[in-house]
């Protein structure tokens, strides 16, 4: 212990006869340093505060952008189909509800679109309620089935539409290309596959994998309610398309 102090002392001493009768060593080089520090100092004030300009805060708006368009699907019946529910919550979400209440929330905003519009609606089910797919088959003139699956890979992201009979295409055109003017999301196109829900109907019907929530961006917009709407109004668009051709 006492070896210590007297390390301590010594070098306590040398570093003060350093400082006192050394100066002509180290005055010079911390002058300079000095001023070289507040020279970049004020280099950088500069450039962020009067060269640089800041820049903005992107944010997704959605609202306000267009004007109200209002439509006429009077006599036409539409069958929405939010996937899975109640017992079956689908795919998980990190953000915010599973897939069974996205698809549900964008569902039952559209209802109330398509029924301002004069068409009849009927949902496939409740908020919270557990149907098969075969009790998911009703007769209407248009079957939409709302979706946002996942993927082991977290990179896959998109929306596509699928179809199952040549008859069913050109409504899945139709909802595709609205899609394509509103998503964020790469567009994955439209597709046959054979999803029961689809393939047990005899008349013009949709499944719409609006993103997945393995993605981590598809998740988070496909949360917003602000982008929900938006979805909203790409399938109002892909519905009158499909009704005027």
């Amino acid at each position: 212990m006492d070896s210590l102090k007297s390390i301590f002392k010594k070098t306590a001493e040398a570093i003060g006869y350093f400082l006192k009768y050394k100066k002509h060593l180290y005055v010079k080089p911390l002058f300079f340093i000095i001023i070289a520090l507040g020279i970049v100092l004020i280099s950088v004030y500069v450039y962020k505060n009067v060269i640089h300009e800041p820049e903005e805060l992107i944010t997704m708006d959605f609202t306000g952008n267009e004007e109200a368009v209002s439509y006429d699907f009077s006599g036409t019946t539409v069958a929405l189909d939010p996937g899975h529910g109640g017992d079956d919550p689908g795919a998980p979400s990190n953000y915010g509800e599973d897939e069974d209440h996205v698809v549900y929330s964008i569902a039952s905003q559209l209802e109330s679109q398509l029924i301002a519009a004069g068409a009849e609606v009927i949902m496939t089910r409740g908020e919270d309620e557990t149907v098969s797919l075969d009790d998911r088959k009703v007769e209407a003139d248009l079957f939409i089935s709302l979706h946002s699956d996942a993927f082991d890979d977290p990179a896959i992201s998109g929306f596509t539409t699928f179809y199952t009979y040549p008859n069913q295409e050109d409504f899945g055109k139709h909802l595709n290309a609205a899609l394509d003017e509103h998503s964020l999301l790469y567009n994955r196109g439209n597709q046959v596959m054979e999803y029961q829900v689809v393939w047990q109907l005899d008349y013009s019907g949709v499944l719409i994998e609006l993103g997945y929530l393995s993605n981590e961006f598809d998740d988070y917009i496909l949360n917003q309610e602000e982008y929900q709407g938006e979805m909203v109004t790409a399938i109002m668009e892909g519905i009158d398309s499909y009704l005027s051709r």
